[in-house]
C-alpha cells in the first residue's frame, strides 16, 4: 500500500484496518447510528454489526438478479435494496434475523439508485430514466418523475429534503423541487455520464463524479460550478464526504482511492491498496472510518486521521 500524508506535519496516514471478500462490490453503506455496515455485491447483501471481518451478522437474500444499490432509512431500522430484477425490497435489520417487509415494483427495467427523504419517503431511479417516489409505510407509489433521457445512476436529497438531486448516463444533474410542482431543472452537465453524487453535510455544495475523469463541485442553489478537480487516471465512480465536510473521498477506474481538501482542490492522500476500480465509498457517521468497495471483490476499512473517539 502507498499513501501520502495529509500534510507535511505529523498528521497520521489513513491506516488500513481490515478487509472482507464479498463478490463484485456494488455499494457500501453505514447505518445512520454507525452501528452497522451493509455491503451489496455479487454474493448478495451482508450486514456487519459491531465488528468488521469474518462472517457477517446478517445475509439478505431474495433478489433474483444483481443488487445495484442499498440505503438505510433515516431511523436505521430499515434497509432498502434495489436490483436488476426490477424490484425494491425493504428489510427490517434492527432484529436478530433480517425480515423482508415489502417488495416494491413498477420500474420498467433495472432499479439503479435509492435515496431516503428525511420523512421516510423513498426515491428510486431506474434504467428506464424515471424516478419513483414511494410511501415506504404503505408501499404505495406517490408519483413518477420524468426528465432524464437515459439510465439513472445516483440520487440524493438536499435542503432538508426539499430538493431531490438526480444524475444519469445522459450527462446531466437535475434538481427537483418537491415543494413546488414536480418539475426539474438541469443545474449542471458533465462531458460524459455522471456516476455518483454526494452532498456536503450542512452545506449547499454538491459533488459529482463522472466518466469524464473529473469531480465537480456545484453551488446547489445556483447551479454554478465552483471547482473542477482532476487527478484520477480514468473515470471517477464514487464519492463520499467526511461528516464535517472537510474531506472528500473519491474512487476511480485507476484503482485508486483519493482524499481531497475539496475547498482548495488539493489531494491529501492517494491509497492504492485496491486492485480493481474503486466503486463505492462511505465515511462512518462519526468520521472514524472510511469503507471502500472495489471490483477486486473486497471491502477495505480505513482508520481516518484526526478522527474523534467513538
Amino acid at each position: 500500500m502507498a499513501a501520502s500524508r495529509l500534510s507535511p506535519s505529523n498528521t497520521p496516514d489513513f491506516r488500513l484496518l481490515g478487509a472482507v471478500r464479498f463478490g463484485w462490490i456494488a455499494q457500501v453503506r453505514w447505518s445512520p447510528q454507525g452501528d452497522g455496515l451493509a455491503i451489496a455485491g455479487g454474493d448478495g447483501i451482508a450486514v456487519y454489526k459491531g465488528s468488521f471481518g469474518g462472517a457477517p451478522d446478517m445475509r439478505l437474500t431474495g433478489h433474483d438478479a444483481p443488487v445495484k444499490d442499498i440505503a438505510f432509512h433515516p431511523a436505521g431500522h430499515l434497509l432498502a435494496t434495489c436490483s436488476a430484477d426490477t424490484t425494491i425490497k425493504l428489510w427490517r435489520v434492527d432484529v436478530d434475523s433480517p425480515l423482508e417487509v415489502a417488495t416494491l415494483a413498477g420500474h420498467d427495467g433495472s432499479v439503479e439508485a435509492l435515496a431516503w427523504h428525511p420523512s421516510g419517503m423513498l426515491a428510486s431511479g431506474g434504467a428506464d430514466g424515471t424516478i419513483w417516489l414511494w410511501d415506504a409505510a404503505t408501499g404505495a407509489r406517490q408519483t413518477v418523475l420524468y426528465g432524464h433521457s437515459d439510465e439513472l445512476t445516483s440520487l440524493a436529497f438536499g435542503a432538508s429534503g426539499r430538493w431531490l438531486l438526480s444524475a444519469g448516463r445522459d450527462k446531466s444533474i437535475r434538481r427537483w423541487d418537491l415543494e413546488a410542482k414536480p418539475a426539474s431543472e438541469v443545474i449542471s452537465w458533465h462531458d460524459d455520464w455522471v456516476r455518483d453524487l454526494a452532498l456536503q453535510p450542512s452545506a449547499d455544495v454538491l459533488a459529482s463524479a463522472s466518466k469524464d475523469m473529473t469531480i465537480r463541485l456545484w453551488d446547489l442553489r445556483t447551479g454554478e460550478m465552483l471547482r473542477a478537480i482532476k487527478g484520477h487516471a480514468g473515470g471517477v465512480d464514487a464519492l463520499a464526504w467526511s461528516p464535517d465536510g472537510r474531506l472528500l473521498a473519491s474512487g476511480g477506474r485507476d484503482n485508486c482511492l483519493r482524499i481531497w481538501d475539496a475547498g482548495a482542490g488539493k489531494e491529501f492522500a492517494a491509497l492504492d491498496e485496491h486492485r480493481k476500480p474503486v466503486l463505492t465509498l462511505a465515511f462512518h457517521p462519526a468520521g472514524a472510518w472510511l469503507a471502500s468497495g472495489s471490483g477486486d471483490h473486497r471491502v477495505l476499512l480505513w482508520e481516518c486521521p484526526q478522527a474523534q473517539p467513538l
